[in-house]
């Protein structure tokens, strides 16, 4: 009695023989051939673990975001980036204070960038006497249509030293706590391409200085 092989098993496990080698191999299952009905059921539980390895296959927002986080392997290439300076179009520290207002426990300043369709909100915040500030931005760009906000990375700078990195959430949204730190820049990078810096003013009183 010939028996088949393993490769021919698993090819009729998976539907892949051709119609008259089929009917051959189930001819010979139905003659009772135990060794050949044995390969075949274990070729059907390889088959059908290969079916379920597509349900694995990670979301492409979080293969992007994991490429994001990755430092750069082509130095040529991360120089050739376009650097983009979003110029501000509005500081919270230049609005009139309201009547009456002297003083919080909490200092604040909201901070908003813009070019052309997209922006950058920024909230700067750090509580009298505390070690850390912390920084709430939410990126908003609609010059890429069928993409969303989400999985933007988004590096802080204290400097030219990178002290962290995230990425935006599904509403574009990204938050950082940190030490007190000075020199501060946001920089962000939605597309790869180019990136946007920007740089943070100090929490303080508003000078005359041209942000």
């Amino acid at each position: 009695m010939r028996h088949f092989t393993i490769e021919e098993w698993a090819d009729f496990a998976r539907n892949v023989v051709s119609p008259e080698d089929a009917g051959k191999m189930q001819q010979h299952l139905n003659g009772g051939c135990g060794r050949c009905t044995q390969t075949l059921a274990t070729m059907k539980s390889v088959a059908a673990v290969g079916a379920r390895e597509a349900g694995y296959e990670p979301p492409a927002q979080a293969v992007r975001l994991g490429k994001s986080l990755m430092p750069s392997q082509n130095p040529v290439a991360a120089k050739a980036r376009v650097r983009e300076m979003w110029p501000l179009v509005f500081d919270s520290f230049m609005q009139p204070a309201m009547a009456g207002v002297r003083a919080a426990m909490t200092t604040s300043r909201q901070l908003l960038y813009r070019q052309g369709d997209s922006c950058i909100d920024i909230r700067l915040e750090h509580a009298v006497g505390a070690n850390d500030m912390s920084i709430i931005g939410q990126v908003l760009d609609t010059r890429q249509p069928g993409r969303g906000p989400g999985a933007i990375r988004v590096e802080l700078l204290s400097g030219e030293k990178a002290i962290a990195s995230t990425a935006t959430n599904n509403f574009g949204e990204f938050q950082f706590l940190f030490p007190v730190a000075s020199d501060l820049q946001v920089r962000v990078d939605p597309s790869g391409e180019n990136y946007v810096c920007i740089k943070i003013p100090p929490l303080g009183p508003p000078s005359t200085e041209v942000l």
